[in-house]
């Protein structure tokens, strides 16, 4: 995407503007720990959870009340989606290298989903009635623009007689349609009053223990098949948790910070 996206779902945004700073650092939470004999010891969190900082200069005057009425809570106090030109794959990192934890990666039907002694995931007695779902770990799905096409490919859709689905739910997680399957690669248009995007993997019968691989979920951007699959952003739910607001009419400077946000109530 060319542009960031800011808002809650079903009322995303579009801050044309590019920020002059911009900061996705991960917090990791990491200490160390020294003894008296010279040993260190390292603790971290184990989901560090993910933090923005933004930064403009003459923001329309448009965008920027949009901005200050989210770091108000105008809107009530349901998490916001971001999504940043940055998030080329928005699905979990695990999700997008087919690696444990089994984390959002569920198995639906017929078969078993097991982890490898290296961390791989793998399938194996499935049918064709079975079908491995990408959840996302707040929302029913990933948030969706109108109007801007959404993508999907999976390795297990590229040579293994699997085929990629896309289902669209509304706000309230009811289902809009259903798109697919296609192999290897799916993308459709959003339809009208489509607030999220849940990705699904169609599988085909599977005798022997075959890797899960590589999900790609694409929002706008073209995708290629076969092209490396980045490590997924994960598009998490997020908060403000700062803001500054400069006017200098006829724009204002403005600058906002956002934190990853677990469990909240929408």
């Amino acid at each position: 995407m060319g542009s960031l996206w800011i808002g809650p779902p079903g009322r995303l945004r579009e801050i044309r503007d590019a920020a002059t700073e911009f900061d996705r650092s991960v917090s990791l939470g990491v200490q160390e720990f020294a003894s008296l004999s010279g040993g260190v010891t390292v603790t971290r969190l184990a989901t560090p959870p993910r933090r923005m900082s933004l930064s403009w200069t003459n923001l329309r005057p448009e965008d920027a009340r949009w901005l200050e009425a989210l770091a108000r809570r105008v809107h009530g106090p349901r998490p916001l989606a971001v999504l940043d030109p940055a998030s080329d794959n928005l699905v979990e990192p695990n999700q997008s290298l087919g690696i444990a934890p089994t984390t959002g990666v569920s198995l639906v039907g017929f078969g078993i989903l097991a982890e490898q002694p290296d961390g791989t995931l793998t399938v194996t007695g499935t049918q064709d009635t079975s079908r491995l779902h990408y959840g996302h770990t707040h929302w029913v799905g990933w948030p969706v623009v109108p109007g801007v096409v959404v993508s999907f490919t999976t390795a297990l859709a590229q040579g293994n007689g699997a085929a990629c689905e896309l289902e669209f739910y509304d706000r309230d997680g009811t289902l809009i349609e259903s798109a697919g399957p296609t192999a290897p690669l799916l993308s459709v248009l959003p339809p009208p009053g489509a607030v999220f995007v849940f990705p699904k993997v169609r599988l085909p019968a599977l005798s022997v223990p075959t890797p899960v691989g590589g999900a790609l979920l694409r929002l706008g951007g073209p995708v290629a098949v076969g092209e490396p699959v980045p490590l997924g952003d994960g598009c998490p739910a997020m908060a403000v948790t700062g803001y500054t607001d400069r006017p200098r009419l006829a724009h204002r400077d403005m600058t906002l910070t956002l934190v990853e946000v677990r469990h909240a109530r929408s």
